[in-house]
């Protein structure tokens, strides 16, 4: 029975890829009851050409909710060197929803032609926080390879705010325009809008995902002892402290507080962590 990934779903019906570059357009049978989403992995029997129908939903490794994508590797934070600057509360923010996801977050600083001294250093800044950092260029090519081969045999999600080039980066990664998507081409349904995540094969093995209206997540729900752990440069000295209730505050012998003291953590990042603290504190 064929396997495949559900790399678009429009009106009931699932657009499937097996990886032989053609789509499986399928319904699914009565029986199943649970939501299908993209990046679905199903078994399906074919029945006329390019169609199918949906047996078996396969498990899900993670499933990220806003929007919802299942089975997704990694997650790409695309911000602008220059034009607009980025915003680094937000920044931490969206790390800190793929952690708290399951994914591994990735910055990508794009339009580093505009300004290569910028870009090298916020790559200097998050690269001490623990992250992967690529500094590219859309509009000359600067970094691509490098970025594609980082992606290479990934399911990976791209996410960012407007203004940041991101649909010219997934376009130059994926060789093909992205404002109509291949879908929506293949099945003559017109045009669609990027309300709508799609799944980008690039080849065989490797997948992109623009993610339109993905959002920070609301922390409000989380235990205060929990939002430590969503950065790994704090998570890194935290089980150093005297404590192991320490919130990083006011508490005595903090290895986290130390460390901001030593130039270990960056002292921005601190204050995002007390930020968030502060704001669930203030909730409840």
């Amino acid at each position: 029975m064929p396997i495949g990934r559900v790399v678009k779903n429009y009106n009931g019906y699932y657009y499937v890829d097996t990886g032989t570059g053609e789509l499986t357009e399928c319904r699914r049978r009565g029986k199943i009851k649970e939501k299908i989403f993209v990046g679905d992995k199903l078994e399906f029997t074919a029945t006329d050409a390019g169609k199918g129908i949906i047996e078996k939903i396969l498990p899900r490794f993670n499933l990220l909710k806003r929007p919802t994508i299942a089975n997704v590797d990694a997650m790409v934070i695309v911000m602008a060197a220059a034009s607009p600057d980025p915003n680094k509360t937000l920044v931490d923010k969206m790390l800190m929803t793929c952690e708290h996801g399951g994914l591994t977050p990735v910055l990508c600083f794009n339009k580093c032609d505009l300004s290569k001294d910028t870009g090298h250093e916020y790559a200097a800044y998050y690269r001490q926080c623990g992250y992967t950092v690529y500094l590219v260029s859309a509009a000359t090519g600067t970094g691509l390879d490098e970025l594609k081969q980082g992606l290479s045999g990934k399911v990976t999600a791209f996410a960012g705010p407007s203004g940041v080039g991101k649909s010219s980066l997934l376009t130059a990664i994926a060789g093909k325009e992205l404002h109509v998507g291949e879908v929506s081409r293949k099945i003559g349904r017109g045009r669609h809008t990027t309300r709508h995540s799609e799944i980008i094969r690039v080849d065989n093995n490797t997948y992109v995902i623009d993610t339109p209206g993905f959002s920070a997540l609301d922390f409000a729900h989380m235990e205060a002892k929990a939002i430590a752990a969503l950065m790994p440069d704090i998570r890194k000295f935290a089980p150093h402290c005297r404590f192991a209730s320490c919130l990083h505050r006011a508490e005595p012998d903090c290895a986290v507080k130390q460390a901001v003291a030593d130039g270990l953590i960056a002292p921005e990042r601190y204050e995002t962590y007390c930020k968030i603290l502060d704001e669930l504190s203030e909730r409840k």
